[in-house]
């Protein structure tokens, strides 16, 4: 059985979609089958790889009706050992039933794991506002990664991310485990990214990546042109920490043998 990640915050701007994107890939390149889940209907993520949201005929979704199939949805990225699947881009009406469907975890769970035995990894990119949907993926995730950037109350947002956690862990899912919390957007020489890292690192030591994810203009850049940061520029310095992001997960084996919760 694949091994299913959350990427999740409850902000958004702050390199989730990013963040799965290019940890994906280096998996993938690792030689990690790998499944990348765009459960947000954003579509960053589908976009990254060249994907219209709005034009596709492949999508987890039966149009607006209550009918999951993740297995006919999945698209090949380019990238060997590395698939796709994603939300179609709706409007509002329909968006909001096909929010109803991804909240509810049984559905997730009856569908998506059993396309999770086909892969090593599956890497779910959480959409950040939606409580409900966060909920249902974090009941059927293995792990969670916080990714957090520089900004006001960017504390309060892991805070509120664990609490989520302990509450799942309580009531759904006891064995979900935090991979880590990791810096995004990070700017070496900057003071408030600096205090950012000590008062998280204070609070929660044994959860800060050592890795951080640089600020780099190529990430904007890459997702102009619909490319992932690593196919972009794979020289650049955040796409080689992703790489380094997936070493770290692997040099600890916390993506197997970990039991460690917080």
């Amino acid at each position: 059985m694949g091994k299913i990640i959350a990427i999740t915050n409850r902000r958004g701007k702050v390199g989730k979609s990013t963040t799965a994107v290019n940890l994906a890939i280096a998996f993938a390149l690792s030689g990690k089958k790998t499944l990348l889940a765009d459960l947000d209907s954003a579509g960053a993520c589908a976009r990254a790889f060249g994907f219209n949201t709005r034009k596709t005929n492949n999508n987890i979704f039966n149009g607006s009706k209550p009918e999951i199939s993740f297995k006919k949805a999945i698209s090949k990225t380019g990238i060997k050992k590395l698939d796709l699947i994603y939300i179609k881009r709706l409007p509002y009406l329909d968006e909001y039933k096909v929010g109803g469907i991804t909240a509810n975890e049984h559905i997730l769970k009856s569908t998506l794991k059993p396309v999770a035995a086909g892969y090593d990894y599956v890497i779910m990119d959480c959409p950040p506002y939606h409580a409900g949907t966060i909920n249902a993926s974090l009941i059927v995730a293995d792990s969670v990664i916080i990714p957090v950037a520089t900004g006001n109350f960017s504390t309060a947002a892991v805070r509120s991310v664990l609490a989520q956690i302990d509450e799942i862990r309580k009531n759904y899912n006891p064995e979900l485990m935090i991979e880590g919390i990791l810096m995004t957007n990070y700017e070496f020489n900057n003071e408030s990214s600096f205090n950012l890292k000590k008062e998280l690192f204070n609070e929660y030591p044994k959860l800060i990546f050592i890795t951080s994810i640089p600020k780099s203009p190529n990430v904007a850049k890459a997702f102009e042109e619909n490319k992932p940061l690593m196919i972009y520029n794979p020289e650049d310095r955040a796409a080689k920490a992703y790489i380094k992001v997936a070493d770290e997960l692997f040099e600890r084996k916390s993506l197997f043998n970990s039991k460690r919760k917080n």
